[in-house]
């Protein structure tokens, strides 16, 4: 167990620095130059593209899947506890903790999904009048 804490902070600094290093260069790629009038400013963006899609596609295509790889890796892990357990009361409290912030942890992940989709659909009940925001693909 002591091994894993040791190698998170690498794991979490290289991942902070991935996205730090991709994510600029896929959000800043450049569209064709043909639709680009000579003389004028193009935006860097692809048509359609808005902050809210961007942050949609990351909490669906990036952030649910390897949160949930975690989640069942630690449902493991917590199981893991309660079977080496052995009867020692020390151990089983360590092991229900476990299971318990882990379990808070996977309903905070999926909420944030049922969250943001609710707050959106209220922005387009109040204000229709974003197609950019309130279109659905």
């Amino acid at each position: 167990m002591k091994i894993i804490f040791k190698f998170l902070p690498s794991l979490f600094t290289f991942v902070i620095l991935t996205f730090a290093v991709v994510l600029p260069i896929l959000t800043f790629a450049q569209s064709p130059r043909d639709t680009c009038l000579p003389g004028t400013i193009c935006s860097p963006y692809p048509q359609g593209f808005t902050i809210v899609s961007f942050l949609n596609f990351i909490l669906e295509k990036i952030v649910l899947p390897i949160g949930g790889v975690i989640a069942v890796l630690f449902l493991v892990y917590a199981g893991f506890l309660f079977v080496t357990a052995r009867g020692s009361e020390e151990q089983l409290e360590h092991a229900k903790e476990t299971l318990k912030w882990t379990i808070i942890g996977i309903a905070i992940l999926f909420g944030s999904l049922a969250i943001s989709n609710g707050i959106k659909n209220t922005i387009c009940q109040i204000a229709p009048n974003i197609p950019s925001f309130c279109t659905t693909r």
